[in-house]
């Protein structure tokens, strides 16, 4: 059994140790402050006597601890933990106790799920939130924090007659994480002293997840870097809208209306300028290639659908750049596919069709289509 020392001191964040064994680069220590892997939590990280540590699991009560290469076996060893990982996860799970008990006292509801990585915590409760519920359960959670409410965890004598939260049905070495008038729970994870270390709580997002919901959260130092990456492109989006902050919603919304009232004058100029180059064609050639500036697919349909119907035969039109074209072809059906297939034997073609139409991509030169066409 490895001594844990992370339940005696979860601010613990250098230590030493006796090596007990070492194989394949995965060591075992007498003692340790390195949490493993557990209760929806990646271990902590770090360093013994200089070598990384990259993970940390516990089986049978013994902790493992993955390293880079291996230590001597006996020798007494300097063990760092990532504190700045390992601090940036107490403050993400001590702010998810606080919420999940408050869903429970509120809505009764119990959280049936918990991930919390380098990157993101997640929750999952088994009911459903408004985005009105969430906004209160919020403004209680940060007030748990602002009233700097002391968080104690221990291993009761007996349970007997001991009200908790828990995911699973404990019957023995169960550690209780309790917030003074929050919350009380089941947990094995290092947490803060006290609430006024998490800093911030932000619920940022939410989505119904197996009959429930599920919540995306950020605490602490993740809240505010969050807070920052946020607040760094609402300052870009002002910036270049020429818009207050707290406006740039309004902004933006103003925006996309005069773009798409541009669009559709834009789509309006361009079906204009197909009706005059159909009127303008001679269609002296059974076989024409026309090539177009900045036309989509559909346009690209119902320029080749209006050559066709003034003047029969077959009639492409490619719009794109060198070496990459969008295209629409439209003619009889017999001599249309067998131009297809030439294309598709000599050119790098993507697309196909049916009946009097073929579309897709072509990736060649306006030369090499050409040539196969005409």
């Amino acid at each position: 059994m490895t001594v844990k020392l992370y339940d005696l001191d979860s601010h613990l964040s250098e230590f030493s140790a006796t090596v007990l064994s070492c194989e394949n680069a995965v060591a075992v220590l007498d003692k340790t402050a390195f949490f493993p892997e557990g209760g929806g939590q990646t271990s902590d990280t770090g360093e013994i006597d200089g070598v990384k540590v990259q993970d940390v699991q516990i089986k049978d009560g013994v902790i493992y601890h993955y390293l880079e290469n291996d230590i001597e076996v006996g020798k007494t060893v300097n063990c760092k933990i990532d504190w700045d990982e390992r601090f940036r996860k107490m403050q993400n799970h001590s702010g998810e106790h606080i919420i999940s008990g408050l869903v429970h006292s509120l809505y009764g509801y119990d959280n049936v799920g918990f991930h919390l990585s380098k990157s993101e915590m997640t929750m999952d409760f088994s009911g459903m939130l408004s985005r009105d519920d969430l906004n209160k359960i919020e403004l209680l959670a940060n007030k748990a924090v602002w009233e700097n409410v002391k968080f104690n965890c221990y291993y009761p004598e007996s349970l007997d007659r001991l009200e908790y939260r828990s995911k699973l049905d404990l019957s023995e070495d169960v550690r209780i994480v309790e917030i003074e008038g929050y919350d009380r729970c089941a947990c094995c994870a290092p947490h803060v002293n006290t609430s006024s270390e998490i800093g911030v709580i932000k619920i940022l997002n939410f989505e119904k997840c197996k009959g429930g919901v599920r919540l995306w959260v950020k605490c602490g130092t993740d809240a505010l870097a969050d807070y920052n990456l946020k607040y760094q492109n609402a300052l870009k989006i002002s910036s270049l809208l020429c818009a207050e902050q707290n406006n740039i919603a309004e902004a933006v919304e103003k925006q996309l209306e005069i773009e798409g009232n541009l669009k559709y004058k834009i789509t309006d100029l361009k079906r204009r300028l197909i009706e005059e180059k159909v009127k303008s064609f001679n269609g002296e050639s059974r076989i024409s290639a026309e090539f177009e500036c900045d036309m989509d697919i559909k346009e690209l349909q119902h320029y080749a659908d209006a050559l066709y119907k003034k003047a029969g035969g077959i009639r492409a039109v490619f719009s794109g750049k060198e070496n990459e074209y969008f295209f629409a072809i439209v003619g009889e059906e017999a001599p249309l596919m067998d131009l297809f297939l030439k294309m598709k034997q000599s050119l790098n073609i993507r697309g196909g069709g049916r009946g009097s139409m073929v579309q897709g991509t072509v990736f060649a030169k306006r030369d090499e289509i050409l040539k196969i066409m005409l």
